[in-house]
């Protein structure tokens, strides 16, 4: 079969380099997308150690114009760093491809961050798990349910770990508490405020309910021990620790760089606001590519340390990744799946069109990256199949 010159120049790209760009030219769609997966498949094998499955569900995914750009990275700390490998484009008009540069949207894979963040501080004791949020924020200090009935403040862990009886944005959540975790003109402390004017959904301590606004206060529990914003917190405490330059709620600050756009959503995607950008959405909204996450999650695949340095101590590395509540996989900003003698956290994320995944074999030391942007969120049957696919190939069926 005659082949495009642009395949040849494809080809010998993925074998000169270790961070190979996926791009699939229109006129080789279905002509030579078997070759062309053929030698991206061994470009991506012998350089990055991915599994053919995982990178055959994206290249599937940008050829049929269902994902936009996407990043992907899977290593282990028995082995060196890997480079990220790349695929589609930085937007839908398919101008710019993604490099190891571009930055994503991680949505709530932001958790086990900002989960980690406060372990640290736990350590320096700036924060008291068990102590009650009203501690810091005094709108916490007469709490009731909806009906009317007192209740107790909610405490650090219990936010942490969904169960402080905040609202969930999955239990249909009304306008008002929508925009608390949704408008990202806000300032944190107007989310806030927003937040704390909500009749708790339940007693503290009693029942599971994933909540993002639950981690806007986590943020301003932070802000208030410490005295900083919590940008400056998270870069003091894992960003400089780690190396990680290119992990911020506020990517408009960071002179020249790339954020991945997806197709167009109800929200508008937080960086295009510019400086419109107001709120960090605490556990929602950290903007960064895959090779600095890959940094904090080999720092959690070795306990703590990264590069021989310590991030948190043993003890506190074991608290952070532990069961906090009996028949509750979420611990602390992690899903927690235990299989005989391996424990696997995860996370996935999603604030359309951002989607991100972060899964780690604690036995293996093992991890998994994925970064990506949909070209039609709103198709929800599309994009729980494409989820259904990368589960599927992470779990090897």
């Amino acid at each position: 079969m005659q082949l495009a010159p642009s395949y040849h120049k494809f080809k010998r790209k993925t074998a000169e380099t270790t961070r190979p760009t996926l791009y699939l030219g229109t006129h080789l769609r279905h002509r030579c997308l078997p070759v062309l997966l053929s030698a991206f498949f061994f470009s991506a094998s012998t350089t990055t150690g991915f599994s053919q499955s995982l990178t055959k569900v994206f290249v599937d995914a940008v050829e049929s114009q269902q994902v936009v750009g996407a990043q992907l990275i899977e290593g282990s700390t028995q082995l060196a760093e890997v480079n990220s490998v790349n695929f589609g484009f930085t937007s839908p008009d398919r101008r710019n491809r993604v490099t190891e540069n571009t930055m994503f949207c991680i949505a709530s894979c932001s958790k086990p961050l900002i989960s980690c963040m406060i372990f640290t501080l736990v350590e320096k004791r700036q924060l008291d798990l068990n102590s009650p949020i009203h501690q810091w924020l005094a709108a916490f200090n007469a709490t009731q349910l909806s009906d009317g009935t007192p209740t107790a403040s909610p405490t650090l862990k219990q936010l942490l770990a969904h169960r402080a009886g905040i609202y969930s944005q999955k239990e249909n959540p009304n306008a008002q508490q929508l925009s608390a975790i949704r408008d990202f003109r806000l300032t944190l402390s107007q989310s806030v405020n927003l937040i704390s004017q909500q009749s708790l959904q339940s007693h503290p301590g009693s029942r599971y309910a994933y909540s993002g606004a639950g981690y806007c206060l986590i943020g301003a529990i932070a802000e208030k021990a410490t005295h900083q914003p919590i940008e400056k917190i998270l870069n003091v405490q894992l960003c400089k620790p780690l190396g990680m330059s290119s992990t911020t709620f506020f990517p408009h600050r960071l002179t020249g760089r790339v954020v991945a756009t997806g197709g167009a959503s109800r929200w508008t995607s937080p960086h295009l606001l510019g400086d419109d950008l107001q709120l960090p959405l605490v556990g929602g909204s950290i903007h960064t590519t895959a090779l600095d996450l890959q940094r904090f999650t080999r720092m959690v695949a070795d306990r703590g340390i990264y590069n021989k340095q310590p991030i948190m101590d043993a003890t506190t590395w074991s608290q952070y990744v532990s069961q906090p509540y009996l028949m509750q996989r979420y611990g602390y900003g992690w899903t927690r799946t235990v299989t005989g003698n391996e424990i696997v956290l995860s996370h996935s994320g999603s604030l359309p069109p951002s989607q991100a995944m972060l899964q780690i074999n604690l036995r293996t030391r093992k991890y998994t990256i994925a970064l990506w942007t949909l070209a039609n969120p709103g198709n929800s049957i599309a994009t729980a199949k494409l989820r259904y696919q990368i589960r599927q190939a992470l779990d090897g069926t």
